[in-house]
């Protein structure tokens, strides 16, 4: 059998359509190309826009001008950018409710300071002038002064310790309820010249680890306060409620506002309410309670119990009940 053999020989190259493919590639990358730049300069400028108003809002805050806001409104911004600059202005309105708080702060410290330093001061010089018939009652206004100023001076110094975090509490186990109720029974005499019915149901066996001494200064403290609102009836209780021992203190004054229950233990809520003479404070009772109850492992609480009559108030103090 024959096999036959072929050869086939190319004289030139035979036509490609390659060519023609990679100059079009080369252009869309071209195109692609400029228009990400592009692209990417106004995303970048849009950036540096923002980042530059934020550090100008940041200087300007730590500068004093605490008024300083970044537009947070911006839809061309990315949601990044427009979080930070509501972190920023919220930062912001912070700092600035703060200052104005310090301001109150002050006022309020600044008034509680001369009234009693005013009549003290009056009266002595009417001692040394002989112009008072009643030199024993002079001394007592005096020295009811003197005492106002000391506990005012000692809440300042409470109250500085313990956001310091320098205040040393004596946690020891002890039984809540007793303690509470000799607290409430040396109330007594000052809620009955007040006209002023004082509830007391405060059983033993209630234990919980605390110190007795400062215990007994947020009882007194909450006692203090209610006393200046309440009208008729004033009542104190201790129970045990989900793991906590609650101590509770009740008055059926004018009650608390839904906007103003969150900014009750702030240490100048007496100070924003513009109380009337009667309710007249430092304003330190309750933030102290507040900073007490949460060192010794606890927290605390205001309701208003009849929302539909705006009366009556109720603070809550809730320690660790320990595990039975």
């Amino acid at each position: 059998m024959r096999l036959l053999k072929y050869v086939v020989i190319v004289a030139r190259p035979p036509a490609s359509s390659a060519r023609p493919a990679f100059g079009w590639s080369l252009i869309a990358s071209a195109i692609t190309i400029a228009i990400g730049t592009a692209v990417a300069v106004r995303l970048s400028g849009q950036l540096t826009k923002r980042l530059r108003a934020a550090q100008t809002a940041t200087h300007a805050i730590a500068a004093g001008d605490l008024s300083a806001r970044m537009d947070a409104a911006a839809g061309d911004a990315p949601a990044e950018l427009q979080d930070l600059a509501r972190s920023i202005n919220s930062m912001a309105e912070q700092l600035e409710r703060s200052r104005g708080l310090e301001r109150q702060f002050l006022m309020s410290i600044t008034h509680d300071l001369r009234t009693p330093l005013t009549s003290i001061q009056g009266y002595a010089e009417a001692l040394v002038d002989g112009a008072i018939d009643d030199p024993k009652r002079a001394g007592e206004i005096i020295g009811a002064e003197s005492l106002r100023l000391q506990r005012l001076v000692a809440d300042l110094l409470d109250l500085s310790r313990l956001e310091a975090r320098t205040f040393k509490l004596d946690l020891t186990p002890a039984d809540v309820g007793p303690a509470v109720g000799a607290t409430v029974e040396a109330f007594a005499p000052k809620a009955q010249a007040r006209n002023i019915e004082l509830l007391s149901n405060c059983a033993p066996g209630h234990l919980a680890r605390v110190d007795p001494q400062r215990l007994a200064q947020v009882v007194s403290n909450l006692l203090d306060n209610a006393l200046r609102f309440a009208h008729r009836r004033l009542s104190v209780f201790v129970a045990r409620q989900d793991g906590w021992i609650v101590i509770g203190v009740s008055d059926d004054g004018p009650g608390i506002a839904p906007e103003d229950l969150p900014h009750v233990f702030e240490r100048l809520y007496v100070a924003r309410a513009r109380p009337t003479p009667k309710e007249s404070g430092s304003g330190l009772g309750l933030a102290i309670v507040r900073e007490l109850t949460a060192a010794m492992g606890g927290h605390v609480r205001a309701d208003s119990p009849d929302p539909a009559t705006g009366t009556g108030t109720r603070f809550s103090v809730y320690l660790p009940a320990p595990s039975s």
